[in-house]
Formats: C-alpha cells, sequence, structure tokens
C-alpha cells in the first residue's frame, strides 16, 4: 500500500476529497457562508472568528490562513463571501494562483443579505457540479502531507497511539512525504530530543526561540503552568509532569530529521518532517495544519476529543480501550489491543498506516460523518 488515490489540481497536488470551501472573510459575513452552505450539498462553510479590525501581523495571518484552507488540495474551488470586497480579493487570489476557481460576493456590492446568498448558491453550484465530474487518481505517497496532532492526552497516548503516529510518518517520509507536527507548548520538557533531530544550527535555535516565546510569554504574566499543563484531564489520565506529557508527545512525530519549524499555516518548502509554530488548541491546530495544505490529520487521544478540521479529515486514534469503547462513534481507529491483547508496536504503526491510506482514498472519518468540525485561525495581537 505505497500508493494511494486522489483529485491531481492544476498545481501538480493530489486531494483527498473534492470539497468546494465557500470562505467568509470575517465573522461579520459568517451567517452568509453558512446559507450558502446550507443551500448546495458538497459544499463547506470556512467561518472564522474575527476578521475585522485586525492589523500587522494578525490580519497577514489571517488571509494566509484562510487562503491556505482554500488552496489545500483537498478544496476542487471556493467562493468567498465578506461585507467588502478588499480582504475577499485578497484572500481569492492567494487561492486563483493554485490554479482553482475562486469567486467573491460580497454584501456592499450585491446591496443586501439576500442578493449575496442567492448569487454566491448560483455559483457554488456550478462549482460542485464541475467537481463532481473528476475522478481519482492513483499516486505516490510523496504527495501526502500528513498532520500529527494529540488531545486529550492520556498514559496511553506515550505508550500506543502517539508511538503509532509517529510509526506512519516514519515510513510516509520513507516513501517521500511530508509531515507537520504542531503544538509548541507539548515540546516543552523535550526540547533536547528535537533539537539532536534539526537538519542544523539554524532549525534548532528556531525550535529553541519557539519554546522560549511561550515560556517568556507566561512567565510576564504571572502564570503557573502547574494544573494547566499537563491539563486536569491529562492529570486524571495518569500524566504527571510537563517533561513526561513531552515526551510521549513528540513521539507522534516518529524519528526522522526535522527539516524546518514552520510559522503558523505557513507550507513547507519541501519534504520530510517539519515542525509548526501554533499555540495548543485542538481547533487552532488543525486549522494552522490545513492551512498548510495537510490532506489528512492523525489525532491520537487518550481520554477522547471528538472535533475535526473540516477542510482536512481528522482521523481520532485511540489506544485505550476505555475509551474505545465509551466513545466507540467519536473514535476512528483503535490501538488498544497493544495493551489488551499484547499486539506489537508495530502491528498498531501498521494497522494505523493501511487506515492512514484508506481515508486518504476517501473513507469518512467520523467528524466528517457527523459534522463535528471547526475552525479557528490563532492570533497574536489584538482588535483596532
Amino acid at each position: 500500500m505505497n500508493t494511494w488515490k486522489g483529485y491531481k489540481r492544476a498545481d501538480g497536488a493530489y486531494g483527498a476529497r473534492n470539497l468546494v470551501a465557500v470562505i467568509s472573510t470575517a465573522d461579520n459575513s459568517n451567517f452568509i457562508a453558512r446559507r450558502v452552505s446550507q443551500a448546495v450539498k458538497g459544499t463547506i462553510p470556512l467561518c472564522p472568528c474575527f476578521g475585522r479590525g485586525e492589523i500587522g501581523e494578525d490580519m497577514e495571518q489571517h488571509i494566509r490562513t484562510m487562503a491556505g484552507m482554500g488552496s489545500n488540495p483537498n478544496v476542487h474551488s471556493a467562493v468567498v463571501v465578506s461585507l467588502e470586497p478588499v480582504i475577499a480579493e485578497k484572500i481569492a487570489e492567494k487561492i486563483r494562483q493554485t490554479g482553482k476557481e475562486a469567486a467573491v460576493f460580497c454584501i456592499d456590492e450585491c446591496k443586501d443579505t439576500i442578493r449575496c446568498v442567492e448569487q454566491a448558491v448560483r455559483a457554488a453550484e456550478k462549482m460542485v457540479i464541475q467537481a463532481s465530474m473528476e475522478e481519482r487518481i492513483e499516486t505516490s505517497m510523496e504527495h501526502l502531507v500528513l498532520g500529527v496532532e494529540c488531545g486529550g492526552s492520556d498514559t496511553t497516548s506515550g505508550i500506543v497511539s502517539n508511538p503509532a503516529l509517529g510509526y506512519v510518518a516514519d515510513k510516509l517520509i520513507d516513501l517521500g512525504g511530508t509531515v507537520i507536527m504542531s503544538e509548541t507548548t507539548e515540546w516543552m520538557g523535550a526540547e533536547s530530543n528535537l533539537l539532536g533531530r534539526a537538519v542544523s544550527e539554524a532549525v534548532g535555535e528556531k525550535i529553541v526561540k519557539a519554546v522560549r516565546w511561550y515560556e517568556d510569554y507566561i512567565q510576564s504574566i504571572g502564570v503557573d503552568l502547574n494544573g494547566f499543563n499537563p491539563a486536569p484531564d491529562n492529570i486524571k489520565g495518569g500524566l504527571s509532569t510537563i517533561e513526561e506529557k513531552a515526551l510521549g508527545s513528540i513521539k507522534k512525530g516518529g524519528s526522522k530529521a526535522i527539516e524546518d519549524v514552520l510559522s503558523y499555516s505557513r507550507r513547507p518548502k519541501g519534504k520530510g518532517l517539519y515542525l509548526m509554530d501554533a499555540p495548543t488548541g485542538g481547533v487552532e491546530n488543525t486549522t494552522g495544519l490545513s492551512a498548510a495544505g495537510c490532506q489528512l490529520i492523525l489525532f491520537s487521544t487518550g481520554k477522547g476529543n471528538p472535533m475535526g478540521n473540516p477542510v482536512a479529515p481528522t482521523v481520532k486514534v485511540t489506544g485505550n480501550a476505555r475509551t474505545a469503547s465509551a466513545s466507540a462513534y467519536n473514535i476512528d481507529v483503535d490501538l488498544s489491543a497493544v495493551l489488551t491483547e499484547e499486539r506489537t508496536a508495530d502491528w498498531a504503526g501498521e494497522e494505523l498506516y493501511a487506515k492512514t491510506v484508506q481515508y486518504a482514498n476517501g473513507k469518512m472519518t467520523s467528524s466528517e460523518v457527523l459534522d463535528e468540525v471547526e475552525i479557528a485561525v490563532s492570533r497574536r495581537g489584538f482588535t483596532v
């Protein structure tokens, strides 16, 4: 299973899905995106918080992230809706640069919300029909960009599910693919492990700088991480220290050399393993990963976490038998047999790799089927 079938895009990328995205530029046009998506089957609404009154790095990051999701290989084409056309056109133009169609509809220019919805629906309908004519094409694993994430961690995360993610990450990279691991504060206590894998001193300095920024920020506001990292649910799940959690967390990135550290939602420039400097929150992280071009996200969870991303299918993986049973409708891959039936770590890795190929080929995840998906663009400043 060293190949998968995807939808070939104009820029040479392959999509695991064939979506038409209805992108709202800001919170004051989210209702337009939702109405269009409700009217047109085969579309997904991408509705951010904020998006108005942002300046500098925040505005640049917002535009890059929304455009990045619209440019994701899983997206066939996009309808961008907004109150005004300036930001909408900036987002649409970035999407068009990948060879995709991106139509813009603004309340200001359409004169009212009813006309805006009507015109956007007409455009979205045509896009969905065009998308429906495309067929999957077999391709190599080098065209898969995989995001690895964890949440609701417990003792089984570092023993079973995270190592299984790492196994898949290593195998994919050996086959020429790309893996992105985020969650900067989850590296705290395990930096030395990551530094030893950096391809250069400059990349190592980026890792140190990213962790130090969070450490300095936390100290500057007088917050004690005890009780927050590990979080209460992590502690309940058996994790005792930041170091224990971090050493388990970074296992999901495998063992390969770290090519670079990406800022939030930026795309890797090559193949191999990349880190993304991003906050720990699952929704913010999966948003950043999907905007960076990940067609699929493997999400390890011990205690359970149902959320997914609307653009990149989010595969929930657990090594906890109780979670697999109690949250059966939210878990996609159960690897608990490592503990209950004495299966090997290699078995778990191969099992997850086989499932990964299935999801890349079109098998739907629980969060997709139940529509338990959300986005949130990370911020670094204040609205003015």
